[in-house]
């Protein structure tokens, strides 16, 4: 099966933020809070807080990346695995995603999938910097999952175009007089429709043709 996780140019640079940040102002705050006689009981406590939090934060890092792992997805052309952790997945037929026991959503330029177990969810997140991203979302388009969830591809986009463009050449063709007539003599290619003579406009998510208004749906406005 072909995988889908974290690439390794965004894990590098989480782990390059952590060590040159999170790390070293723990040490920091650590130290003033314990050596620096100049401070303040109240300054001591700020700096106490604040080593507890980022030293929270690299901890909760450090368990989730190299104790728990960082969730993928693993999937052919039939079946999606979603590995909550390096212990725990869950495998799907794509025909059930999204269903009642896994949900998929656009997120953060990719997709969230959140499974749902026990009453609890499992949330696994992917995106362009995620390596097989792009196969990913090619089986998902093949598997019907991003019409299901409500997202369409350019292939779609020009499908619906073309439904609709043809739709407009079969009424102009049986109602001749309801378009504007090409004009008469020297005359260029409408600008606004590129010779459709229609305007292909999404309104509550459904593609509606409108005739165009600057050649009157001729496609050919005078020279």
């Amino acid at each position: 099966m072909k995988k889908c996780k974290a690439g390794m140019f965004a894990t590098v640079i989480v782990l390059l933020l952590f060590a040159a940040f999170f790390l070293p102002m723990t040490g920091l705050f650590l130290y003033l809070a314990i050596f620096d006689q100049s401070l303040s009981r109240d300054d001591r406590l700020l700096f106490a807080a604040g080593a507890v939090l980022f030293g929270g934060l690299v901890v909760f890092a450090g368990y989730r990346i190299f104790y728990r792992g960082i969730g993928w997805v693993e999937y052919d052309s039939d079946t999606v695995v979603i590995h909550c952790s390096r212990r725990e997945q869950h495998s799907f037929s794509w025909e059930n995603v999204p269903g009642d026991n896994v949900k998929a959503e656009p997120w953060q330029g990719g997709y969230m999938f959140t499974v749902l177990k026990g009453g609890k969810k499992y949330k696994v997140g992917v995106n362009r910097f995620s390596s097989g991203f792009k196969d990913l979302e090619q089986t998902m388009d093949s598997a019907g999952v991003l019409k299901r969830i409500g997202i369409f591809t350019k292939d779609d986009f020009k499908q619906t175009a073309e439904q609709v463009f043809g739709q407009f050449e079969k009424y102009r063709e049986i109602h001749p007089g309801s378009v504007r007539p090409k004009p008469e003599g020297d005359s260029v290619t409408c600008p606004d429709c590129n010779g459709k003579g229609i305007i292909l406009k999404k309104v509550f998510n459904l593609d509606i043709g409108k005739v165009c208004k600057t050649c009157g749906g001729s496609g050919y406005v005078p020279h």
